[in-house]
């Protein structure tokens, strides 16, 4: 949750800063108009070169805003520092050097440049907001909601520092204090699904999944996202996958399918999370083809994805493709050796396939980690009565496979009384 709440913020942050860049006085508007009264011709020619480097300077920051918007940081690094050359007087410059270095991990070099900023406007909120980015950055987060409650100070009318200093106290885990915070705040500001999507997230970490429902849900209808192309404002991207993964983990799989459908055949490349919320939504409403299709293309991109081989084992099972099942599992027991799922998918692939004693082998090391897995002992049971159908020798003479499917089955009952011996 953390991690993706730093995401949410990062790139929340970053697609807003430009915006807000206006507040400060911009290069351009720094211009020496001419003194009222007499002036020399000496004096005039200096105000005109003065002028003419700071419309140079602003016209190099323009660019360079342009270039950061793109992604071309080290262009814009070039180019901003090109404009500090011409002229160094305004704090916007040094803002958005800051933001560049921060994008490419150099946090000293961005603190140099705040600091060269605050200099030249101590009383801009966008400095400290910048401050507690880079504090957030470097985990001391008492610091940077310090930072983030003197950017509200100093101007309130700034959603991103009322949304950054409610973030920081539900990372601290204030999140209670937080949603009072929101809820205080709330009419201040136009209702864009930025708040709502907010109080999604502190409802998360309370545990709160109603809720949270309810408010991305909000965050939908306000924001004017659409699922297929991500319209409206940014930050669509992460709010259609937060809310579909959502409805996944939720149960709400047809609208979870509804949802993420669209948006994931619209793009090239998705997050994981999405990948694997979607096919959970086709499987729960018995659509293993497509998920199947979407989670082979998917692997093929990132074959370490666990719970990408879990689910891809499950459609393929569904539609009768063992041998694809197989490979699955095989890749599943390399990426999750510690986990009893793994083993047992192993186990019922094997025993689909007629391969008992690989069947019987994969089933013990799944109980061996969760003893108390009564579909892992109803499932050996079986495993074990094909086997003595099969006339297969038991290793200990003394014993026989009927014997030991017993036993598993009455463990079975005893674990979930549910469960019946016929059950598959």
């Amino acid at each position: 949750m953390h991690d993706e709440r730093q995401r949410a913020s990062r790139d929340r942050r970053g697609a807003e800063f430009v915006r807000r860049l206006v507040r400060l006085i911009p290069v351009g508007l720094l211009l020496v108009l001419p003194a009222v009264g007499c002036t020399t011709h000496a004096q005039r020619r200096v105000q005109a070169e003065q002028h003419w480097k700071q419309v140079r300077a602003d016209m190099k920051y323009q660019l360079a805003k342009q270039q950061f918007e793109r992604g071309q940081i080290e262009a814009a690094v070039d180019t901003v520092n090109e404009a500090l050359a011409i002229d160094s007087t305004s704090a916007a410059p040094f803002l958005l050097l800051a933001y560049c270095h921060l994008e490419q991990g150099k946090l000293a070099s961005a603190r140099q440049a705040v600091a060269q900023a605050r200099h030249r406007a101590p009383a801009s909120g966008e400095v400290e907001y910048t401050l507690g980015i880079i504090a957030e950055r470097t985990d001391q987060m008492e610091r940077a909601l310090e930072h983030y409650r003197r950017a509200r100070a100093q101007d309130e009318d700034v959603v991103d520092y009322l949304v950054a200093e409610a973030e920081c106290l539900g990372a601290l885990g204030y999140p209670e204090e937080a949603l009072a915070l929101v809820s205080e705040n709330t009419d201040g500001f136009d209702s864009d699904g930025t708040l709502e999507m907010l109080c999604a997230q502190l409802h998360l970490l309370i545990g709160d999944r109603e809720t949270a429902i309810h408010d991305l849900r909000l965050a939908m209808e306000r924001s004017g996202c659409g699922a297929a192309l991500g319209e409206g404002p940014g930050g669509c991207d992460l709010l259609i996958e937060q809310y579909g993964r959502l409805l996944s983990q939720t149960g709400r799989y047809v609208e979870a399918v509804g949802l993420l459908r669209p948006y994931v055949e619209a793009r090239e490349e998705v997050p994981a999370s999405v990948v694997t919320a979607l096919c959970t939504g086709y499987l729960a409403t018995n659509r293993p083809e497509p998920a199947r299709r979407l989670l082979r293309d998917e692997l093929r991109r990132h074959p370490d994805n666990a719970q990408g081989w879990m689910l891809l084992v499950r459609a393929a099972a569904a539609t009768g493709d063992w041998m694809t099942a197989r490979r699955g599992t095989d890749q599943l027991e390399r990426l999750a050796p510690h986990g009893a799922q793994a083993h047992l998918l192993r186990g019922f692939v094997c025993w689909k396939q007629d391969d008992l004693l690989q069947a019987q082998e994969a089933l013990q090391r799944a109980l061996h980690i969760d003893p108390g897995d009564a579909l892992a002992h109803r499932l050996i049971a079986r495993v074990l009565e094909d086997l003595d159908r099969r006339g297969v020798p038991h290793p200990l003479r003394s014993e026989g496979w009927d014997r030991a499917a017993e036993e598993h089955y009455r463990r079975a009952l005893q674990i979930d009384p549910s469960l019946t011996r016929g059950e598959s």
